[in-house]
């Protein structure tokens, strides 16, 4: 059956207003998105209509006409997509949306006119009116929205801050989608309703209602895919120059575009939080069972992806993806991205015996990269297009930014630089200059470093004491466990794996109902006064039609990497198709929040279930690593005095090696394939229970104070350095107070005798001079 896709996308970096500040990814995402489009669609006879509006095109009116005239177009078989990445905000509400806003602010797309000529922006309730309008068709709808209180309807506005000339040239940019709330109340009138519509939104049924002067928003079904919650703000991809939602949004679909909503949400939330930890994305659904539904209902699906090579002029030999796509390009010869090149007519590409040559990656553009290709068995025709799959990546970069006093910054610059075992350059870290492009900052101050991510101002580790060779090697390796972590974290399926996501089922059960949410949430409960952790068990299936090898791991909010076993103490797993296994033989798992944490004050904590799937067995035990405060020294285990046998291990999962071309006599190589899942937990202790100190299992008596869960590590020294220099501002204060006491006293006794003076030479005068009064002559 021919189907229709209707997108409006819509990119915004620039606004015309000088009071919003810039973005950088924005356009870049809806590029991605349109690219992602135009190449999925998986039957030939399927319409793609794309509406781009990007920067000046992006404004109010274009957005609400792409609405009408173009998604309205989309028919009961047909898909309406509306994508949106740049800013958003909130304004004051009128009254008669208290019911449905309590806190009496809408929530706004901010297009690229907005607050310019009397233009508002373009709020959650007129965004409701027009899914309604598109719903009447009844086509599949999908809203996509990457900006700042996006759960509500909508990427935010900071702070109201005075504009004046001096601090407009501040508005610079911030990597974060969001700008000041719009102080005005917004008048009805302004909506996109007609008097007629607004009077018919109004309930009259009951005079004796509360809600009977209420606005009622017309209904209409869709999926919506947020960046965050309502009160959160949505974030910037340093390195990427996207979206961090849309970054992996749009990453999982190209690897697997055949997910349904709830595991893409799924991927994409864990990915997300395990990053940007205050950032947390959202889904919603008028109908739940929609959740169970392909992506933009199966229109785009799984297919192999590759990339097309090409030569000209300019360029040299080059592939059509670049810095926008995640392309990474490194200047260790040891850590290059490498390609396999392939006829254009060749169909399965899984197979390196078919592969024509094979590329590195010499420089990252934009849009393209070009590369050095070697190793060809043909000599490649320059009027020719060729195809050209990834088999090698280099493992990502932690990007630092030093700051402070001067000899501490030294020496961790001289850290890095022998960090590999005494020899060479870190393998995980790479100084930045800019601090907008850098993931943490190591903070040298008061004798003591600092590991600060950016993204949410959070000290990861406790303060390293004293500016040395060794304590600065102590703070390098520190960020180098947090590199290897998120490396970890961050590894996915490859694009073109044959291993489809649902092949291996990992199933959550509490208790003995299986958990099905995207995210688990579970909470610490009492019982007789003892405070219990919460327990789940851990059920793999094979659901698919060949062996394969599994290993289950665990990332901790702490930075520490464990092996889920199975039987015994196996750390890996090999399952027959069909065959289902429990993890720790069925036994309950506790989802512990860790001690010292909870003296602190923290009450929620995340976890990753990250299971790895691979048609070959490899050894999970290497990715293990204690949490932060362990990370003082490196393991010495090393292969060719080089890389760690776990550096071997994720290098293994990041590349499918190029092999030398075996002869024609031999088996043609396959790769040996693999894919990836996750599930993200959040345990939480609720506040009623919230104790100090508490042994798990032992009676609890003491309350807690209410701290800030990311307060996870406080500057005691300056805390108290503080609270000195109070007390003696105090102090002088008293003084000063006292002092000027003494000489009012002073002043007041000298006023007073004075005045006693004055007043017995006045009693003097009168008994030397009586006055005569007329009335006294008779």
């Amino acid at each position: 059956m021919n189907r229709s896709v209707y997108a409006l996308i819509v990119g915004i970096n620039n606004y015309k207003s000088p009071t919003i500040p810039p973005l950088k990814g924005c356009v870049n995402d809806i590029r991605v998105i349109d690219e992602f489009l135009r190449k999925r669609l998986t039957n030939n006879e399927d319409k793609l209509y794309i509406k781009k509006l990007i920067n000046h095109e992006a404004t109010r009116q274009a957005i609400i006409d792409g609405f009408r005239e173009h998604l309205c177009q989309a028919k009961s078989n047909d898909v309406a997509l509306f994508y949106f990445s740049g800013h958003g905000s909130q304004e004051c509400a009128a009254q008669e949306f208290g019911h449905l806003k309590p806190d009496l602010l809408n929530e706004t797309l901010v297009c690229w006119d907005s607050r310019t000529d009397d233009i508002w922006d373009l709020a959650d309730k007129e965004i409701a009116k027009l899914i309604a309008e598109v719903s009447q068709n009844h086509p599949h709808i999908v809203i996509i929205l990457d900006c700042c209180h996006s759960g509500g309807g909508t990427r935010t506005q900071k702070n109201n801050v005075p504009l004046s000339d001096s601090n407009l040239q501040q508005l610079e940019y911030t990597g974060i989608r969001s700008v000041d709330t719009e102080s005005r109340e917004r008048p009805l009138s302004s909506f996109i309703l007609s008097d007629k519509e607004i009077n018919s939104f109004f309930s009259k049924s009951d005079l004796n209602d509360n809600q009977s002067n209420s606005f009622f928003l017309p209904q209409g079904e869709y999926i919506l895919l947020a960046a965050c919650r309502d009160n959160e703000e949505a974030k910037e991809h340093r390195s990427q120059r996207r979206g961090v939602f849309s970054y992996f949004l749009i990453d999982s679909l190209q690897r697997n575009g055949s997910l349904n909503y709830r595991d893409l949400f799924k991927r994409t939330n864990a990915l997300v939080r395990s990053l940007y930890p205050n950032q947390s994305p959202q889904i919603e659904a008028t109908n739940t069972d929609y959740l169970d539904q392909p992506f933009l209902g199966g229109i785009v699906g799984q297919r192999q992806i590759y990339f097309t090579v090409i030569y000209d002029g300019l360029n040299g030999w080059n592939i059509d993806a670049g810095a926008v796509h995640g392309i990474i390009y490194s200047s260790n010869k040891n850590e290059k991205t490498r390609l396999a090149i392939f006829p254009i007519n060749v169909e399965d590409i899984s197979q390196l015996q078919k592969a024509i040559a094979v590329a590195e990656i010499t420089e990252v553009l934009p849009q393209l990269s070009r590369i050095n290709i070697s190793g060809e068995r043909e000599i490649l025709d320059p009027e020719l297009i060729y195809k050209a799959v990834i088999t090698s990546l280099p493992a990502s970069f932690l990007k630092v930014y030093l700051k402070g006093e001067e000899s501490g910054v030294n020496y961790a610059r001289q850290a890095i630089k022998t960090a590999s075992f005494g020899e060479s350059h870190s393998l995980y870290i790479g100084e930045v200059d800019n601090f907008n492009e850098a993931d943490v900052c190591l903070q040298a101050l008061d004798d003591e470093y600092f590991i600060i991510r950016i993204s949410d101002k959070r000290q990861l580790r406790s303060s390293i004491a004293g500016f040395a060779p060794e304590s600065a090697l102590q703070a390098i390796h520190a960020l180098e466990h947090i590199a290897r972590w998120i490396n970890i974290a961050t590894i996915t399926s490859p694009a073109n794996s044959f291993i489809t996501t649902d092949a291996v089922q990992m199933q959550v059960y509490q208790q003995e109902s299986e958990i099905h949410d995207y995210q688990i949430y579970l909470e610490y409960q009492t019982n007789n006064g003892k405070l219990q952790p919460p327990v789940v068990r851990i059920k793999l299936t094979n659901k698919s039609e060949k062996a394969l090898y599994c290993v289950l791991l665990n990332l901790t909010e702490l930075f520490a990497v464990t092996v889920i076993s199975f039987a015994g103490v196996r750390t890996g797993i090999l399952l027959q198709p069909g065959q289902e296994i429990w993890a720790l033989e069925g036994r309950d798992i506790s989802i512990l929040i860790p001690q010292n944490l909870w003296n602190k004050g923290v009450t929620e904590y995340k976890d990753i279930l990250k299971l790895i799937v691979s048609t070959s067995e490899f050894d999970g035990s290497l990715l293990e690593q204690g949490n932060i405060e362990m990370s003082n020294t490196r393991s010495p285990n090393d292969i060719n005095g080089q890389n760690s046998i776990s550096d071997r291990l994720i290098e293994k999962l990041l590349s499918r090696a190029i092999v030398p071309y075996p002869p024609d006599s031999e088996e043609p190589k396959i790769w040996d394939d693999w894919m990836t899942s996750e599930i993200l937990i959040m345990t939480v202790i609720p506040k009623k229970i919230k104790l100090q100190k508490p042994e798990i299992g032992q009676p609890i008596t003491k309350p807690v104070l209410n701290l800030e869960s990311n307060a996870v590590y406080k500057n005691e020294k300056l805390v108290i350095f503080i609270f000195t220099l109070v007390a003696i501002f105090l102090s002088w204060i008293v003084w000063q107070k006292l002092q000027r006491y003494e000489l009012q006293k002073q002043k007041t006794s000298y006023y007073n005798f004075s005045a006693l003076l004055e007043k017995s030479k006045t009693d003097l005068n009168k008994n030397l001079n009586p006055v005569t009064y007329d009335n006294d002559l008779t």
